[in-house]
């Protein structure tokens, strides 16, 4: 379940015939990092929906209203800090801006405070000696974050990801929770498809 940033397998953009590692900027749940930032009355409204969705999805893993209304709060606070150090989709369209190719054992200079074998190992990562850190800013703000945002903070973010991310394979409530804030107020639709075409 990719958070806070995205790992895999990418081209070289300068060596085409070539595959190499990439990590990038992530971790948000709204589509762009403008939906946390502007402050115009339709991205106040989508922020407000978007809070209440979380708030409800947290309620339907059995928390209480307030608690769930608590770490709804918690998602959005995180979540907009790394709206805050993450590029626009401007930015992204420029190539140039995301190729930072480095060895592994220097990413410990862009991430201090991460352990980075220690995730590779864990996810089951090939051995590779080269890596593509897409967005060397974000994962600097992302390492202050990381001593600035409370643990407890961190557990409430990774939890409202994981039931985000298996929403549409979960029971009914909280897929139709899931289509109600993506489908219906994001996007304007009407219906839910039937299972069998979801499936």
């Amino acid at each position: 379940m990719p958070s806070i940033f995205t790992f895999g397998a990418g081209q070289d953009y300068k060596k085409t015939d070539s595959v190499i590692a990439i990590t990038g900027q992530g971790g948000l749940s709204l589509p762009d990092r403008d939906f946390y930032l502007k402050d115009d009355e339709k991205s106040k409204s989508t922020r407000d929906a978007y809070v209440k969705h979380v708030t409800n999805m947290f309620k339907l893993l059995g928390d209480d209203a307030a608690k769930a209304a608590a770490a709804a709060q918690t998602v959005m606070k995180i979540e907009t800090q790394l709206a805050q150090v993450s590029l626009d989709r401007v930015s992204r369209r420029d190539a140039s801006k995301q190729y930072h190719k480095m060895a592994p054992a220097d990413l410990k200079n862009v991430m201090v405070n991460f352990d980075w074998s220690t995730y590779f190992k864990s996810i089951g990562s090939p051995q590779f000696t080269e890596i593509n850190v897409a967005h060397p800013d974000f994962f600097k703000g992302v390492d202050q974050m990381l001593t600035s945002v409370p643990i407890d903070d961190w557990k409430t973010y990774l939890r409202w990801h994981l039931v985000h991310d298996g929403a549409d394979a979960l029971s009914t409530p909280f897929v139709n929770e899931n289509f109600d804030f993506y489908s219906r107020i994001l996007n304007g639709t009407k219906e839910i498809q039937p299972r069998w075409r979801r499936c």
